[in-house]
């Protein structure tokens, strides 16, 4: 998993301007039933004057009856929409803390514990690393699953390790057992597309989205600076997450803030749910003892105004850090609550279950 924390120059963007028409509406123009009197022959007004006398006062009683309870009428009908406008988005993108989220990367078949998800909502796991038991397991117990799916690099774990050596692009910082592909090779697209996402269905018909990894490939590829490259590179992701788009499976995508910026400026936010962002707030000092401290400022700020253009986009916003600081905990939280962020606080690397 990327979590490594490289600088990246700060890209210029022209802001999307988030209008939402509201459409129009139609207004119908009531014609009132009043008719004039007509008079009768030979008995003058008489005839009349009765049914306009009742007409009047009937008027008059709706008249205020309407006025008295107009008010709750209306607010009712604000409160409806606001309800199935609030539904619609809750449903759309889950992005309220109200929802505890936890990444739990770390956890396979040997440590899992079902009553350790209990406080979670929103799960992240890899599927390919628990039973099919252990995941129904999840989703009779209400959570909301995600898969880890890694895109960009392979581990030396998985059984299709040496299937793809032809495709590797060089090592990766801070995790040894790890290397980037080259997600251009259409070898690749289709095994992520297709053989690896059937993996994942036939083991867990239910889940409910992505969790997409490394998808940072874009930038090493963009950092060779050759722009045929680079566009294939985005070409070749755009593709992969369209199949899942097809299979109508939500996806996250971790880090990746250049390529997920490119999908703000080209239009196409539609193929992602939301994005996850590690260490805005924390700093990973040593991956192997479990050290950490406080983001300097710089990244910190680069941070916030990538995900602060990702919630003007309409992309829902996770936080994944790293620290054992009660007070940095307490910032995380407040501020997340404060932007109704999702946010996930880990003590370990490795995303192993807390010791607490």
């Amino acid at each position: 998993m990327n979590r490594a924390e490289e600088g990246r120059a700060h890209r210029d963007r022209k802001e999307k301007s988030g209008t939402q028409g509201s459409g129009k509406e139609k207004v119908r123009n009531k014609r009132q039933g009043s008719r004039r009197p007509r008079k009768s022959r030979g008995t003058g007004h008489k005839p009349v004057f009765l049914p306009v006398l009742i007409g009047v006062l009937l008027a008059a009683v709706l008249f205020f009856l309407l006025r008295g309870c107009s008010p709750d009428i209306e607010r009712d009908k604000r409160e409806t929409g606001k309800t199935a406008e609030n539904a619609e988005k809750t449903e759309e993108i889950p992005d309220t803390p109200v929802d505890k989220y936890g990444v739990f990367l770390g956890i396979d078949s040997s440590s899992f514990s079902i009553t350790k998800f209990e406080d979670y909502d929103i799960i992240v796991v890899d599927v390919q690393e628990l039973s099919a038991q252990q995941l129904a397991q999840l989703h009779l117990a209400g959570h909301t699953v995600y898969s880890y799916l890694n895109i960009g690099s392979v581990e030396k774990s998985r059984d299709y390790f040496e299937r793809f050596q032809e495709y590797f692009m060089g090592s990766y910082d801070n995790w040894p057992d790890e290397v980037w592909v080259d997600v251009t090779q259409e070898k690749w697209q289709k095994f992520v597309s297709e053989e690896l996402l059937d993996r994942i269905l036939d083991k867990d018909p239910e889940i409910d989205g992505l969790f997409l990894d490394n998808f940072d490939v874009y930038s090493r590829i963009s950092d060779m600076e050759n722009e045929d490259m680079t566009q294939d590179a985005y070409d070749a992701l755009t593709a992969i997450l369209e199949t899942y788009q097809e299979e109508e499976l939500p996806v996250l995508i971790n880090g990746a803030d250049l390529f997920v910026d490119r999908l703000i400026r080209e239009g196409e936010t539609g193929l992602i749910r939301g994005v996850n962002q590690e260490t805005v707030f924390s700093r990973i000092m040593n991956y192997d003892l479990d050290l950490f401290g406080r983001q300097n400022n710089k990244e910190k700020e680069t941070y916030l105004s990538y995900l602060k253009r990702c919630r003007e986009a309409g992309l829902a916003v996770f936080l994944l850090e790293y620290t054992t600081d009660e007070s940095l905990k307490k910032e995380i939280e407040q501020f997340c609550m404060k932007n109704s962020y999702q946010f996930y606080i880990s003590e370990h690397v490795d995303l192993g279950f807390s010791d607490k």
